[in-house]
C-alpha cells in the first residue's frame, strides 16, 4: 500500500454520509433538504470552520461567477460554502471515494449540486484541463502530501494568468512533533508537515508569486479548546485534537495562510 492508499484509508472509515444527516436530523433539521450551515460546520473539520473558511475566500478574493479548485475537498464543505456563501461554481477533488460520494450527495440535498462537481483523484494528477480555474484553495490538505512541488506544479497548471492559490495547513514552526495521533495521520508515515518556507519556496518553483501570509494562532487554540469541551467534531478521536493542541501551545505547529498568485 503507498501513502496515498493509505491516507485514503484513514479518511475513509465508513458511514460518513449517515453522521452528518444525523447532524442535521439531531438539531431537528430535514435531513432530505436542508442548509449547508445546518450541518453546524462538522463537514468542515480545519481550524476555525466555517469561518475561517470565509476569512480564506475573503482573502483570496473570491466572489460571485469566480470557478474554482478545491484541492482535497473532503465531505465538500468548503466547496459548498464557497457556492453557498459566495456565489462560485466549485469543482472539488479528493483522494477518498467515500468522501467524493458524500460531497456529490449532500450537495444535492443542500439544492447546490448546480454549482458544485466533485471528482475522485490525486492533487499531483488532477485530470483537469489547463487554465481553466480563477481560484484554487488547498485547506488542510498539504499535511498528507509528501510532494508539494508537484502538487504546486498542479495548482499552477489549472489556473488561468493571474488566478490566485490560497493555502491554509498545519505548519511546522518550532521543533518536531511528539505525539500522534494527529487530526490528519495516526503516525508520523503520513504525516508531511512543513514550514511556511518551504511552501513559499515550492511555490516560487512552481512559478507562483508568493504574496500574503498570516498565522492565525491564537484563534486556533480557542478553537481546538472549544471543540474539545463539547467534544469534539463528530468523526474526529479526542486524542488527536488534544495532540494537535498541545503542539500548538508549544509552539511546534500553527495554522498558517499563505496566497500566491500566477502570473
Amino acid at each position: 500500500m503507498d501513502y496515498e492508499d493509505s491516507v485514503a484509508a484513514h479518511y475513509g472509515s465508513g458511514g460518513v454520509l449517515e453522521r452528518m444527516l444525523a447532524v442535521v436530523r439531531n438539531a431537528g433539521g430535514n435531513p432530505e433538504h436542508f442548509a449547508p450551515a445546518d450541518l453546524r460546520g462538522a463537514d468542515q473539520l480545519h481550524i476555525g470552520g466555517p469561518a475561517a473558511t470565509s476569512r480564506v475566500a475573503t482573502r483570496a478574493g473570491i466572489r460571485a461567477g469566480a470557478r474554482v479548485l478545491d484541492i482535497g475537498s473532503g465531505l465538500g464543505g468548503v466547496a459548498r460554502h464557497l457556492a453557498g456563501d459566495f456565489g462560485a461554481t466549485v469543482h472539488g477533488v479528493d483522494l477518498t471515494p467515500e468522501f467524493v460520494a458524500a460531497a456529490q450527495n449532500l450537495s444535492e440535498r443542500t439544492g447546490l449540486a448546480e454549482q458544485l462537481e466533485f471528482t475522485q483523484a490525486s492533487a499531483l494528477a488532477l485530470p483537469l484541463a489547463d487554465a481553466s480555474f480563477d481560484a484554487a484553495v488547498l485547506v488542510h490538505v498539504g499535511m498528507n502530501i509528501r510532494d508539494k512541488d508537484r502538487l504546486f506544479a498542479e495548482a499552477a497548471r489549472v489556473l488561468r494568468p493571474g488566478g490566485v492559490l490560497a493555502v491554509y495547513d498545519i505548519m511546522v514552526t518550532g521543533g518536531d512533533i511528539e505525539a500522534y495521533p494527529m487530526p490528519w495521520a495516526p503516525t508520523a508515515e503520513t504525516s508531511f508537515v512543513q514550514p511556511p518556507l518551504a511552501y513559499s519556496d515550492a511555490l516560487a518553483q512552481a512559478g507562483f508569486d508568493v504574496g500574503h501570509e498570516a498565522k492565525p494562532l491564537p484563534e486556533g487554540i480557542a478553537f481546538l479548546e472549544h471543540a474539545l469541551d463539547a467534544g469534539g467534531p463528530v468523526g474526529l478521536a479526542g486524542s488527536a485534537l488534544a495532540n494537535l493542541l498541545t503542539a500548538f501551545r508549544a509552539g511546534i505547529l500553527a495554522p498558517v495562510e499563505i496566497y500566491a498568485h500566477r502570473p
